[in-house]
């Protein structure tokens, strides 16, 4: 049996926003790094600089926080068929 391994880097909180008058949600990590996810699929380190154009719509929900974990590493189909399987 395969020891499914869980995903080190996990989306804390995440907020549905307009950045640019742009959709899509803002990001921060565990160790504070905060990324843009646009749901035009661009994925961009959010800087200081961006933040007077933001505008934070709401906090969403752990499943879509953990889906935009996800897509910052490959998305979950990429995820699901590259890790590493032990052999019984």
């Amino acid at each position: 049996m395969a020891t499914v391994l869980e995903t080190t880097t996990k989306v804390n909180k995440a907020f549905r926003a307009l950045l640019y008058e742009a959709p899509g949600a803002l990001g921060t990590l565990a160790d504070g790094r905060m990324y843009w996810f646009g749901d035009d699929g661009q994925i961009l380190d959010f800087e200081p600089e961006m933040a007077p154009w933001v505008c934070i719509l709401g906090e969403i929900g752990l499943a879509e926080a953990q889906a935009l974990a996800d897509r910052l590493h490959g998305g979950a189909a990429w995820i699901a068929t590259h890790r590493a399987q032990e052999v019984c």
